[in-house]
């Protein structure tokens, strides 16, 4: 299956501030919000440059992501131009990839109202492959700094497109739409294994953003980049999970067959090793994307290291985790004796 089929997907549901720890065990194919108890005790890990790239998007930038519009309207005549150029504008802003996919209501949050829009600008931007090759804190110094990126883009990208007189809408995580689901048709990517977008360009390391809006703009529509094809004959993602929670075969999840992550396994891993991003980092489509460089480094520590427990044992040694450490014990397997 090269393309996905979409048409009996259904709005995902996902889990709401202040809701138990136990809760993740029903929302094993959906988006996780941790609760306001869990979300402090995982931002006490970040760096401080972390919490404060936190601080901008929750109290600075949120409030303004729904632009103002302005009432004289501009017609559009050309859409395939207008288009050419809110890219561009994008690209501008520092996003490393634009595409523009149809609105499907099916992919908006069944938590959160439906808006009048009818297309939806998503953006891609690398992460530094060598700092979201990391389990450690430091590596939340990187990803808080391209959520900072992403949303200040969206906001900004709105506004301007707020000034032709169109509504547009910037959506971080926790707004009103379903990241892969609008990424994949906007052709930037397709969805491996390990639950996440894979781009030709910037292969697993990256993050996604988006801005919906009801702009008359072309629509790009998903790509087939031979990723479904290679996923289904690669196991290097589920073989190296420290929480076993990457399934081997595709799974029907809310209308649409799909892979699938068990996000109640995957969660606890994930929370302790400082957002754990292994599943990426081992992604063999980061050797044939501009992080190819970088990956060579990972592809030799697979080549020695045959097990998952391995890997993290290198891994930890890399951080500011030892192989010892209380925190990784857990998932370490015990060493046998002599």
């Amino acid at each position: 299956m090269a393309l996905i089929d979409i048409s009996m997907a259904q709005r995902p549901t996902r889990r709401k501030q202040g809701q138990t720890a136990e809760a993740v065990t029903r929302v094993t194919e959906d988006s996780v919000i941790p609760s306001f108890e869990e979300a402090a005790t995982w931002q006490r890990q970040f760096p401080p440059d972390g919490r404060r790239f936190g601080w901008l998007q929750a109290d600075v930038l949120m409030a303004q992501r729904h632009a103002p519009v302005n009432p004289n309207r501009t017609d559009i005549t050309d859409p395939a131009a207008i288009t050419e150029h809110i890219k561009a504008y994008a690209r501008e802003l520092g996003a490393d990839d634009v595409g523009i996919a149809e609105f499907v209501p099916e992919f908006s949050f069944s938590d959160r109202e439906l808006l009048p829009h009818t297309r939806v600008i998503a953006f891609a931007l690398g992460m530094k492959y060598d700092l979201m090759a990391d389990i450690g804190p430091t590596s939340q110094h990187e990803v808080h700094r391209v959520y900072f990126k992403m949303l200040d883009i969206g906001v900004r990208l709105a506004e301007y497109i707020g000034s032709y007189g169109y509504q547009a809408s910037a959506h971080p995580n926790g707004g009103e739409l379903a990241h892969i689901p609008f990424a994949y048709l906007a052709g930037l990517g397709q969805l491996g294994k390990h639950g996440s977008l894979i781009s030709p360009k910037l292969g697993s390391s990256l993050r996604l953003a988006l801005v919906s809006t009801d702009m008359p703009l072309v629509v790009d529509g998903p790509q087939d980049y031979g990723v479904d094809d290679l996923c289904s004959r690669c196991n290097v993602c589920t073989r190296y999970c420290p929480a076993d929670a990457i399934h081997p075969e595709q799974q029907k999840v809310k209308g649409v067959t799909r892979w699938y992550v068990d996000t109640a396994a995957c969660f606890p891993v994930f929370e302790v090793l400082s957002g754990c991003k292994i599943c990426l980092m081992v992604c063999p489509f980061n050797g044939r994307s501009e992080n190819k460089d970088g990956y060579k480094a990972i592809a030799k520590d697979l080549a020695q290291a045959k097990t998952k427990d391995d890997l993290l044992s290198v891994l930890a040694e890399r951080t500011s985790y030892a192989p010892d450490n209380p925190i990784l014990k857990h998932y370490l397997k015990p060493q046998q004796p002599g």
